[in-house]
């Protein structure tokens, strides 16, 4: 029986490697792309924007992780069962169940790792993110545009230049007040451009010729000028900047809670608290789903298994995007809303292995 849950562990690894690789891959293409604008188009540092690719592995790791390993059960078992090895098995006396532990029990270790991994290594991967990528901006403000796109420069400021001509921004609109309590400025202007003022330490936007819009009392209040400055980043922000929930580890969000006396604030942190331990259960979760879909369909193939898997999880993700909205309404609690896609994905992989293996 030892020599059969070898050979299943065998079967599972080289697959289950190699899906990472590539889903990894895939998954920083993007970045790849944008790092490699970076460099060529807005003169950053090629070690400055290989440092800011490795700290976004972890939040690709996340996902790929549990993603590979389903992926990867679906090409074994599916092979088995298009092969007929699941009937050979049955055949010589040797129930399911145990060609089955070997994934279950790698599931359950990979879920073990990846709640560590999530709540030691991303949230702080997650924060020097956003920190080094502050100190670029500051050392390479062009950097921050991407032409024809809204970009956020600072906490309440909205920004969009539809064309970019070396250093200076052309057909510029801006929102400033954002996630403010007061009413919105919209400013448009000609052009601009971004700069570092020597004697404030400040990174300061500055437009020319254009207008500031604001809603009043009484309608629209419009204002022309010639020149409108205002404050992105400064040294200071760097020093002061705090973590996010997100941020934080669960034993920070736990001393958090303890600190918050308002009942939406505790509620946002103990949803941040429960989806990450439940959603580092996702490689069990999958093997769940995994084998018996991969009994029932009795194909192999990495393209079918590749496609199955990318369905599964977006499924867990838009089960999860519910379950979060659910909790940041409050239509149900943290703890019993963000374990909700664990519980149906688990109930509806135990009883399709019911149906495709056992029966």
């Amino acid at each position: 029986m030892k020599i059969l849950q070898r050979y299943v562990l065998k079967e599972l690894l080289l697959p289950c490697l190699i899906c990472f690789s590539v889903l990894c891959f895939i998954f920083l293409t993007g970045y790849l792309v944008k790092m490699a604008d970076m460099i060529i188009g807005r003169g950053v540092p090629f070690t400055n924007t290989l440092y800011v690719l490795l700290l976004s592995l972890p939040s690709v790791i996340s996902w790929t992780a549990p993603m590979s390993l389903l992926t990867g059960v679906l090409i074994v078992f599916g092979g088995f069962s298009q092969h007929n090895e699941f009937r050979a098995m049955k055949a010589s006396g040797v129930h399911p169940l145990r060609f089955m532990m070997p994934p279950l029990i790698l599931g359950f270790a990979l879920s073990v790792c990846m709640f560590v991994f999530n709540d030691q290594v991303g949230p702080v991967a997650r924060f020097e993110f956003r920190k080094v990528t502050k100190k670029i901006i500051m050392q390479h403000p062009m950097a921050l545009i991407e032409p024809g796109r809204f970009v956020k420069i600072s906490n309440n400021i909205l920004f969009l230049a539809k064309r970019v001509e070396g250093n200076v921004m052309r057909d510029i609109v801006a929102h400033e007040g954002v996630d403010t309590d007061n009413p919105v400025r919209t400013i448009v202007a000609d052009r601009g451009e971004i700069k570092m003022d020597p004697d404030t330490g400040q990174l300061e936007v500055r437009l020319y010729d254009g207008s500031v819009s604001e809603s009043q009392d009484k309608g629209i209040q419009s204002v022309q000028f010639k020149t409108y400055r205002f404050p992105t980043l400064e040294e200071n922000d760097l020093r002061k900047m705090g973590k996010k929930k997100k941020d934080m580890s669960l034993a920070e969000l736990l001393v958090e809670v303890s600190e918050k006396m308002e009942k939406k604030d505790r509620r946002e942190i103990w949803a941040v608290f429960h989806q990450r331990i439940s959603f580092s259960f996702a490689a069990l979760v999958f093997m769940f789903i995994g084998i018996p879909i991969a009994c029932i369909v009795k194909r192999g193939e990495v393209v079918i298994s590749f496609g199955i898997s990318m369905a599964a999880m977006s499924l867990y993700y838009i089960l999860f995007a519910i379950a979060q909205a659910m909790a940041s309404r409050g239509v149900l609690p943290p703890y019993v809303s963000l374990w909700i896609p664990n519980i149906i994905l688990i109930g509806a992989g135990t009883w399709l292995l019911r149906k495709a293996v056992l029966s």
